[in-house]
């Protein structure tokens, strides 16, 4: 009997809307365990439908090796990534964060240095293409971070776009 292992790092990702739900699709596509939270509970139960694995809180996707958030604004992000209320308190020094969302530049140098102080890796990633090009991979990516970390997070990146910036 052969064992299929999986070598590829679980994702937990964050925010199953018009944008993430084809990344989400994408990703499992390119054989990446995903487990997913929006705060929506009727897209929850949506992704369960479609065999997707939902999570009911921001700790349930905590303990994966990279974080991914798509969200609608800063405020959102923020809220997410807030260290008294947020998922920083239930991340484990180590994980990547790559937030894809389009926020303000000083907010996400603010979530960068917050998740820094405690061993957590950031990426700033926001992405061009709309719908059309989460549906198709094709998404432009602009990504700022250290370069290590981008290095790390390239085969994930490569899965969700095909111009992907490193600035």
């Amino acid at each position: 009997m052969k064992v299929k292992i999986n070598l590829k790092p679980t994702i937990g990702f964050i925010g199953a809307g018009n944008m993430g739900l084809p990344m989400i699709t994408n990703l499992i596509k390119k054989g990446f365990q995903v487990s997913v939270y929006d705060i929506n509970p009727k897209i929850t139960k949506k992704i369960e439908k479609d065999n997707i694995k939902a999570v009911n809180n921001l700790r349930g996707v905590a303990s994966n090796q990279f974080i991914i958030s798509i969200l609608p604004d800063t405020q959102n992000v923020e809220s997410v990534f807030n260290t008294d209320t947020g998922i920083n308190s239930y991340l484990k020094p180590g994980t990547i964060v790559i937030d894809m969302s389009t926020i303000s530049s000083s907010s996400a140098i603010e979530i960068g240095k917050k998740l820094q102080k405690k061993q957590i890796e950031f990426l700033d990633a926001p992405v061009s293409g709309g719908v059309k090009g989460a549906l198709n991979a094709n998404l432009s990516i602009m990504v700022g971070g250290k370069k290590v970390t981008y290095n790390k997070s390239l085969d994930i990146l490569k899965s969700l776009g095909e111009n992907i910036i490193y600035a």
